[in-house]
């Protein structure tokens, strides 16, 4: 299945040479020929220069793999898959021959600006407790378009937001210690297109986690992917499962809870809701998070259900929860979901 289309890797452990700082992960299948050569392009010209960049062909056509054997500096190891096993086997097979101290994850259209690799590593040099670090990322076709940093930045606070809003990594900015993979045993699983976001949770209780804010990457949004609604059917059911296998929360009840925190269901039992919500922040504490990283990871996702909701009617029900301790919305950012979703 795997074929080594470089002798890099070999000879590089038959010289004794010193591992690179970083290895970066990019698998790529088809992808087009101007964004690859960016995206390659975006690494090679890092102003670290001490990584290897490992290319996984994911059984790629013809003009894919012409276009990767053009390339020939020393950094690049070039793997190919010979069939397309999809990005979560690709970037294992990336894993088992990473020798950095660090990995880096990138994806085959994104951008790497400059000095990612470089103030990723200062940060993780300076932070030793954290284990995977992302960034702020921006749009590639429109760089003015960033995604903004939410407050109470810190672990305990990142880990509440992975288990009760959703995946707030976008993979292309994350860099995880080599380290903590190999020792926790954990690699990416084959559930695309949520294969990262299960990494992430993954790794809950066995390191810790951060993100700069600083916009280190631009993204490109993938036309490939599933439609919205079968995305947050996948995320929906890593997320029960996280917290009932993780943090035993009763099966039934994060069921409930994460499937209205992702605006599937208005349940009509407001008390029923209100009770998953506190058993599920007792067994958050339990595990030694703060009710106030729980609660606001649960307004936020709160906040994203209202601003999908598109009638006074739909946001009354909501309003009408009994759930006035993490539910602060004023009928000023009310009227402003719904003029921004071109109700008004």
């Amino acid at each position: 299945m795997l074929q080594q289309k470089s002798t890099d890797l070999a000879n590089a452990k038959s010289k004794g040479q010193e591992e690179p700082r970083v290895s970066v992960i990019m698998p790529v299948h088809n992808t087009r020929q101007e964004w690859l050569d960016t995206a390659i392009g975006s690494i090679l010209g890092q102003t670290l220069s001490d990584f290897e960049l490992i290319i996984i062909d994911d059984g790629s056509d013809e003009a894919t793999q012409c276009q990767l054997s053009e390339y020939k500096d020393s950094r690049i190891v070039h793997l190919r898959l010979e069939e397309n096993m999809k990005a979560a086997i690709a970037r294992n097979e990336g894993l088992k021959i990473a020798r950095g101290q660090y990995v880096a994850f990138m994806d085959s259209d994104d951008i790497s600006l400059p000095e990612r690799l470089k103030k990723q590593v200062e940060y993780m040099e300076s932070h030793p407790g954290i284990g995977l670090v992302g960034t702020r990322v921006g749009d590639a076709e429109h760089p003015r378009r960033t995604e903004r940093l939410r407050e109470g930045n810190c672990s305990e606070q990142i880990e509440c937001d992975l288990l009760l809003v959703g995946n707030v990594y976008c993979t292309s900015s994350v860099m995880v210690r080599r380290e903590v993979l190999r020792r926790e045993g954990i690699s990416f699983t084959n559930c695309f297109p949520a294969e990262d976001y299960k990494m992430w949770l993954d790794l809950l209780g066995r390191t810790e986690f951060g993100k700069m804010d600083e916009v280190l990457v631009r993204y490109r949004k993938k036309k490939f992917l599933p439609r919205r609604e079968e995305q947050e059917e996948i995320a929906c059911r890593i997320q029960t499962k996280s917290l009932t296998q993780q943090f035993k929360v009763d099966e039934e009840e994060a069921r409930a809870l994460v499937s209205f925190l992702h605006g599937k269901e208005v349940l009509e039992e407001g008390e029923r809701l209100l009770t998953a919500v506190k058993h599920a922040i007792a067994r958050l504490e339990a595990a030694g998070y703060e009710k106030a990283c729980t609660e606001r990871s649960i307004q936020w996702a709160l906040r994203r259900v209202f601003y999908r909701t598109r009638t006074w009617r739909g946001q009354l029900r909501l309003m009408q929860l009994p759930l006035a301790e993490v539910m602060r919305f004023g009928p000023m950012w009310r009227l402003w979901c719904l003029m921004t979703r071109g109700i008004l």
